[in-house]
């Protein structure tokens, strides 16, 4: 049983697994949470958010793209650190500019998802991953 628990080949396939399925659950968490954001957008009920110099419209529609389409390819692994960097930029604004004066309990799915998206970011998408098979061909 030792030798099972420490061999580093089966480490690094469980390390496989564990991402894989991190990054499918973290994935389909976002995209659940970011389906109202784009219905909304298509039904053309837009909310009064802007940010930087864009305009209602497209900042809802760069939040829904950021929270139902990206996760769709991180989920998948490809181009995963990319697909990363919309989520993690959104969630940044989320929880330190719309959530910066509200209690915990309204950032804290903020901040969850933007850490999830930091360590998928920081360790790839693993060998179980579209990445893996485009980069070993």
């Amino acid at each position: 049983m030792k030798n099972l628990i420490f061999l580093s080949s089966v480490k690094s396939y469980y390390t496989d697994i564990t991402l894989l399925v991190f990054r499918i659950v973290i994935g389909a968490s976002l995209m659940t949470h970011g389906y109202g954001k784009l219905i909304r957008l298509i039904d053309g009920n837009v909310w009064s958010r802007t940010h930087l110099f864009f305009n209602e419209e497209i900042s809802l529609a760069l939040v829904a793209f950021a929270e139902f389409f990206c996760p769709i390819f991180v989920a998948l692994g490809f181009w995963t650190r990319l697909f990363t960097l919309p989520i993690i930029y959104t969630f940044i604004i989320i929880v330190f500019d719309v959530h910066i004066d509200d209690p915990f309990s309204k950032m804290e799915k903020g901040i969850l998802f933007l850490f999830s998206y930091i360590l998928i970011f920081l360790l790839g998408p693993g060998k179980l991953s579209v990445d893996n098979l485009i980069s070993n061909k």
